[in-house]
């Protein structure tokens, strides 16, 4: 399983490339309930909204637990403290793809960031065409 950033959810959604939806099989994709509101943030009217939901509903679906809070708390520290300054929701997602022990498919340069700080975290390269 690979756990996937909104970024390439969305990058998905618009182009509908049939590579991306190989590798997401392949993988066993999954998202998260940040990803998930994130993308349904972009809704512009009820037809598209379906599309959307259509869209996430294809993924598998990772839960954030009680126990990810404090780990993301202390990751969060750890990233003020290396100096880099990253979106909330993005070190949620990284802390889940790290708990779960999975690679992240992000295409957004703070993943980087976070994984100069957290080495942890695994980032899923993407195959060449």
């Amino acid at each position: 399983m690979i756990l996937v950033d909104t970024s390439v959810v969305i990058d998905f959604i618009r182009t509908g490339n049939a590579r991306m939806l190989a590798v997401f099989q392949k993988e066993d994709a999954a998202i998260c309930g940040i990803t998930r509101a994130e993308v349904l943030h972009g809704t512009r009217d009820p037809s598209h909204r379906t599309r959307l939901i259509a869209a996430l509903d294809s993924f598998g679906q990772e839960l954030i637990s009680e126990a990810l809070w404090d780990k993301t708390g202390l990751n969060l520290a750890a990233l003020r403290m290396g100096g880099i300054t990253v979106p909330f929701a993005d070190v949620i997602i990284a802390t889940l793809a790290i708990d779960l022990g999975v690679e992240l498919w992000a295409r957004d340069a703070q993943f980087r960031l976070i994984q100069g700080v957290l080495p942890a975290l695994r980032l899923f390269v993407e195959p060449m065409p």
